[in-house]
């Protein structure tokens, strides 16, 4: 599917794009607020400054997508795919991240103020800087990645790795 045909179907009301196939596609500076991208294909896909407000991910692969400064907030990415993701100064305040795999993804000065991250996979994830404020880190993989000067203030931190 191309952006246009995206954007058109939005515009017409269009919520729901479930399983769609949005490969390496151009999204930069895109509004799809409360849009369903459940199980959608993402892996490449340039998202810089898109507004992605309350929208449902679950499951998709964004393995390898540019999200610079990207409005996630208050989206469901439960069991996505964020490999080796670039998320740098990304707004993902109260989004659930539950089982989510974040292994190598950059997420330097990123806002994850209220966010789930339960279960979570962040092997060798880059953290520097990100507000990190009441935070739920339940069970997650926090092996060789990098915290330095990130606030973890009033957040849960329970039954977590970081050495393996």
């Amino acid at each position: 599917m191309n952006v246009d045909t995206l954007l058109e179907l939005y515009t017409a009301g269009k919520r729901d794009f479930s399983c769609f196939d949005l490969r390496r596609v151009d999204l930069s500076e895109i509004n799809l607020s409360g849009a369903i991208l459940s199980r959608a294909e993402l892996a490449g896909a340039n998202l810089n400054g898109a507004n992605l407000k309350g929208v449902k991910l679950s499951e998709a692969n964004l393995s390898g997508a540019t999200l610079w400064r990207t409005d996630l907030s208050n989206a469901t990415l439960y069991k996505a795919i964020l490999s080796r993701t670039i998320l740098i100064k990304a707004n993902l305040s109260s989004v659930d991240l539950r089982d989510t795999l974040l292994n190598r993804a950059d997420l330097r000065l990123t806002n994850l103020t209220g966010a789930n991250l339960s279960g979570a996979n962040l092997t060798g994830t880059d953290l520097r800087y990100a507000q990190l404020k009441l935070v739920e880190l339940t069970g997650v993989d926090l092996s060789q990645a990098c915290i330095v000067g990130a606030s973890l203030q009033d957040s849960l931190l329970y039954d977590y790795d970081e050495n393996n």
